[in-house]
């Protein structure tokens, strides 16, 4: 039988998040700006990707590596969304 896995988006993802986004072969850096904010920059070839952290750097990453150039949400699936969720 196979472990059961629970993973939360929590300090000690973190690093994690980083190594995967290195193996999957992007650079990445970050940059702190005037107002102390701190913004996460993945890039490979054509591809930039910009986030609050390694954890969501790389769900925005893997939102484009599932949905393409096509990632946004239709009209149709954010009503979907919308009746689910908003209550």
């Amino acid at each position: 039988m196979s472990e059961e896995i629970k993973i939360t988006a929590a300090a000690n993802v973190e690093i994690p998040a980083y190594l995967a986004l290195k193996e999957k072969g992007f650079e990445v850096y970050w940059k702190r700006t005037d107002n102390d904010k701190e913004y996460w920059y993945a890039e490979k070839d054509e591809l930039h990707f910009m986030a609050e952290g390694p954890i969501e750097l790389l769900g925005v990453i893997g939102v484009y590596e599932l949905r393409g150039h096509n990632w946004k949400a239709s009209d149709s699936e954010i009503d979907e969304f919308m009746e689910k969720y908003n209550k």
